[in-house]
């Protein structure tokens, strides 16, 4: 028809069945229809007439099985999920018989939900969810929920919400249905009001008296179109006309640059939502929690553990030498000694060296008074010993003008000074014999991280007395050589063997290196990480589970509102991403619990002298990482389950 040409809305051999088992219900069949743009029309007919399905397709909520629906021109019924959602959101604008507002929400929040789809600042959402309220009488009630207003403020809200992003089109199912005469009255007055400002108003009802208020009636039975009167003599082509010269009013909708606004203003509506339905059940939220809490906490306390006993190993091995390469003649072999120019050539020649230190390496009785024990006898140079960072309970090192001088003097271990000495007493000043010479104390060391360590059980001398004292020869036992970079001992190694075989003439020497130890120390510890964080992780995938319980949980007691987002014009990943967020909230609140705790642990059990729990920027990045993980995967089925509901069905679910 040419008159079709200008109407708003049109529908040509519409019909709209559904599937109930083997049998096709039709809801609506072979509908033609033109709605002129400004129009006011109510929509009448028994229940089970297919007012509702029309509003449905009419709104983009719902799609025709059959026939072509377009709107100013252009096919919707070929619009797919995102196009619908936008022309819902910017075009369409819906009043429900029961107000379907958010429950948790104030009334100036229901009314900006629209906006906030449409990518509107929070700022300008409020100022105008504000005025439109205002406008409808409600400048006072701003803040109340839904339970604190009668059913006549509700719709109010609800008509509010629909006029939120400048809607051309308001349809209205029952929108008095559920109010007493005086509240119908006045909101059928609101939206009389509302065609004559130039927008097009579809009213669904049963009741004649609604009906009277609309310019067009049209009943429908057994979805067809049985009666269309109007009271209006103009085509849609004069009414197009006379709206284009009277210049109807400007309504406030969205702009592209507000459309390129939406995945961040989505995203913290998102956040304002989870938060609000989280807030809503605290019992079932708090459950929810502590089952992260749980699973965080193992996993990091567990890591912390075992990074505390790989320490602990990684400690006792460089204190036996796990850095270090010792350097001594091959037994058996014919050749020149070691000597202290071997060690200063090795100092001077060999780069990435923390230590080189020459020792002259024995075995002997120590006595004090009535007290003797045997330990192990090392007599090395001065800046050797100071370079070795041996921590000093008493006393002082021997420096380099007492090793030239031969002075007696010694520096006992902790365990040695321990056995001779009376624990109370000071032994730095006393004497003791060693062989058949007296030595003076002048320092004693503190205790190692192992009672193993050389730096508890040995005692220290001056090259030079050690060499004409006790040993009886300036020959070198040993040359231990401490590595700067643990990853470098093989290749310095290889060095110090070159080095050596050029100046001795052959390998009349032997390097020991404790490389493979450290290897199989870090082995061993990465198998008792796995492990632990295997036991951990066991937790948190309980905990995720319980996370994805609630979620459905909750994405079934809040099929309605899903239902009621959709139809403001939230779009599948909208829809997502919010119910995604409060997954990720939930399970991040419970990360950050589970943190805290196991550092409460870890200083707990940190404060007996043999355990050690070392919590790491890594491990706690890695327990913050697993709870945030833990939400996102085991959220993302609820939340893509929330977003492929149906509209239709989502708002019609009690």
């Amino acid at each position: 028809m040419e008159e079709s040409t200008r109407a708003l809305i049109s529908l040509r051999r519409v019909s709209r069945h559904f599937q109930t088992g083997r049998t096709k219900v039709g809801a609506l069949k072979n509908v033609n229809l033109d709605i002129c743009p400004g129009e006011f029309v109510a929509v009448m007919g028994p229940s089970g007439s297919g007012k509702t399905t029309l509003m449905n397709i009419l709104g983009c909520l719902d799609r025709p099985s059959a026939g072509d629906y377009f709107f100013q021109g252009q096919p919707l019924h070929e619009a797919d999920a995102n196009e619908r959602a936008r022309l819902r959101r910017e075009v369409f604008g819906f009043v429900f018989q029961n107000y379907n507002l958010l429950p948790n929400a104030s009334a100036r929040e229901n009314v900006e939900t629209p906006a906030i789809y449409a990518g509107l600042r929070k700022r300008a959402r409020d100022a105008r969810a504000t005025r439109l309220l205002s406008e409808l009488g409600l400048s006072r009630r701003l803040d109340h929920r839904p339970g604190q207003l009668s059913g006549g403020e509700q719709q109010r809200v609800a008509i509010a919400r629909a006029l939120m992003n400048g809607c051309q089109v308001v349809l209205a199912d029952e929108p008095t249905g559920s109010l007493d005469s005086q509240s119908g009255r006045e909101i059928m007055e609101q939206l009389r009001s509302l065609a004559k400002q130039g927008r097009t108003v579809v009213v669904i009802t049963h009741d004649p008296n609604v009906a009277s208020y609309a310019v067009r009636q049209i009943e429908l039975l057994d979805g067809r179109v049985v009666t269309d009167r109007s009271t209006s003599e103009q085509s849609c082509e004069a009414v197009a006309i006379a709206m284009e010269e009277n210049g109807p009013a400007k309504v406030a909708g969205n702009t592209s640059v507000n459309r390129i606004l939406t995945p961040a203003v989505a995203a913290a509506e998102s956040m304002r939502s989870a938060f609000r339905a989280l807030s809503a059940n605290k019992f079932r939220t708090a459950l929810t929690l502590l089952g992260i809490v749980i699973g965080v906490l193992s996993v990091t306390a567990m890591l912390g553990i075992a990074e505390g006993v790989r320490r602990d190993i990684l400690e006792t091995l460089q204190d036996l030498g796990g850095s270090k390469l010792t350097i001594q003649r091959a037994p058996g072999r014919q050749g020149s000694p070691l000597t202290l120019d071997d060690a200063e050539a090795i100092r001077l020649q060999v780069p990435n060296l923390a230590l080189v230190s020459p020792q002259l390496v024995g075995g002997g009785a120590v006595s004090a008074g009535q007290e003797d024990q045997y330990v192990t006898i090392i007599a090395t140079t001065a800046a050797a010993l100071k370079g070795e960072n041996l921590p000093l309970a008493q006393g002082v090192l021997f420096t380099e003008q007492q090793d030239n001088s031969f002075e007696s003097v010694v520096v006992l271990g902790a365990t040695v000074a321990t056995n001779l000495f009376d624990e109370n007493s000071t032994p730095v000043g006393e004497y003791v014999l060693i062989g058949d010479g007296l030595f003076r104390v002048i320092g004693v060391l503190k205790p190692g991280n192992s009672p193993y360590s050389p730096q508890s059980r040995s005692v220290y001398m001056p090259f030079m007395t050690g060499a004409l004292r006790f040993h009886g020869s300036d020959e070198l036992d040993i040359i231990e050589i401490t590595v700067a970079e643990t990853q470098q001992l093989e290749h310095i190694e290889n060095a110090i063997q070159s080095l050596l075989t050029q100046r001795h003439g052959g390998t009349d020497f032997q390097i020991a290196n404790q490389a493979q130890l450290l290897e199989a120390q870090e082995t061993a510890t990465g198998i008792l990480r796995l492990m632990f964080g295997a036991i951990g992780g066991i937790s948190l995938i309980v905990a995720g589970i319980g996370v994805m319980n609630i979620m459905l949980a909750s994405v079934a007691e809040r099929t309605r509102e899903i239902g009621v987002r959709m139809a403001t014009g939230a779009r599948q990943r909208d829809i997502l991403m919010q119910f995604v967020c409060e997954a990720i909230v939930v399970s991040g609140l419970g990360g950050l619990t589970g943190l805290m705790l196991a550092l409460a642990v870890g200083a707990l059990l940190s404060s007996f002298d043999q355990f050690q729990v070392v919590f790491t920027l890594p491990i706690l990045l890695v327990g913050l990482s697993c709870s945030l993980l833990t939400g996102l995967l085991f959220g993302f089925a609820p939340a893509r389950r929330a977003a492929r509901l149906d509209p239709v069905a989502a708002i019609a679910a009690q």
